[in-house]
């Protein structure tokens, strides 16, 4: 593709008049700061075989499909920003208590992923009527994983009306009927819960008899502890396993979306301070667009909101 990406120094200076996004999501807040905007796009899809070349006006074929498999990739990568965003805006230190972490999985190898959100479905209307019963609303927030064998199953976090009660496995199992259901709880110290959560639905662990090691050599390799145990994934790779146009993730009418306005840098940096936030992540990126002879430079800023919290929620229900 003729975009080209290269992550920069932050500037030491930031002119506090620059009007920026901020972007707040419950006990996560964001502010972007691009220095430029690209009018428009580079290419155009104009059939499955064939792009719009938008600088000379050629039309030219995909080639492999590589193309049409890249962009894919990057939308997905999107969705995910856009899924880790709806989870921040939604959970967060205080209402952990009222989360639960449920994972449905099918015995058979599901790869049908219109039957997957019907299934769901199905689910849900049981669901609901059970907690109804015990005196439970709830919100939830569903997604997709992709296992390296090509099957998928389905993560849900669910937000209840007050603390989550005790749900026996059994209970969900007999409820789903497809496959095994496991539910958990969140840890409340863990600091952005929506990038947790959407990396553990994205990164891919690697061992020896890993098939699809070689594919993704080429991805960022990382090792990390899990459960004081050492182990190997490929970052974002589960998002290769993820066909064209599928939708990743859905959620119920009462979840909360981020909220996003333009305001000067030295406004945001205010209200920040004022309403308890420090940073505590930072990045700067440059964008190149060859084909527009296009330079900008971006810029994010993460900021948490200063919470003393010692309790710890376990992943056992």
């Amino acid at each position: 593709m003729s975009t080209i990406k290269r992550k920069i120094k932050v500037p030491k200076y930031i002119d506090l008049q620059k009007v920026v996004l901020l972007k707040s999501m419950g006990n996560i807040k964001e502010i972007a700061i691009s220095d430029k905007h690209n009018s428009g796009a580079t290419v155009k899809p104009i059939s499955k075989d064939e792009y719009l070349l938008y600088s000379t006006g050629e039309v030219k074929k995909f080639e492999n499909h590589a193309l049409d498999r890249t962009e894919n990739l990057r939308n997905l990568q999107k969705t995910m920003h856009c899924l880790s965003d709806l989870i921040n805006a939604n959970i967060y230190s205080e209402n952990a208590d009222f989360c639960k972490f449920i994972t449905f999985t099918y015995r058979e190898n599901m790869q049908d992923s219109d039957k997957l959100y019907i299934d769901f479905r199905n689910f849900n209307k049981r669901f609901k009527r059970y907690m109804e019963k015990l005196g439970y609303h709830y919100e939830y927030i569903i997604t997709v994983e992709a296992q390296e064998r090509g099957a998928f199953h389905l993560h849900g976090i669910f937000i209840f009306s007050k603390k989550a009660p005790f749900i026996e496995n059994t209970v969900l199992s007999d409820m789903w009927g497809l496959g095994f259901v496991s539910i958990k709880a969140l840890d409340k110290n863990i600091d952005n819960i929506g990038k947790y959560l959407t990396s553990y639905l994205t990164d891919l662990p690697i061992d020896n008899s890993s098939n699809i090691v070689q594919e993704f050599m080429g991805g960022d390799i990382k090792e990390i502890s899990v459960d004081d145990n050492r182990k190997r994934i490929i970052k974002g790779a589960r998002l290769k396993l993820l066909p064209v146009g599928m939708r990743i993730y859905r959620y119920s009418r009462g979840i909360r979306k981020p909220k996003v306005k333009s305001i000067s840098y030295g406004e945001a940096l205010k209200e920040l301070s004022d309403s308890g936030f420090s940073k505590v992540n930072e990045y700067a990126i440059e964008i190149k667009d060859i084909e527009r002879d296009f330079t900008s430079q971006y810029i994010k800023q993460t900021f948490k909101k200063n919470i003393n919290t010692n309790k710890k929620v376990g992943d056992k229900h």
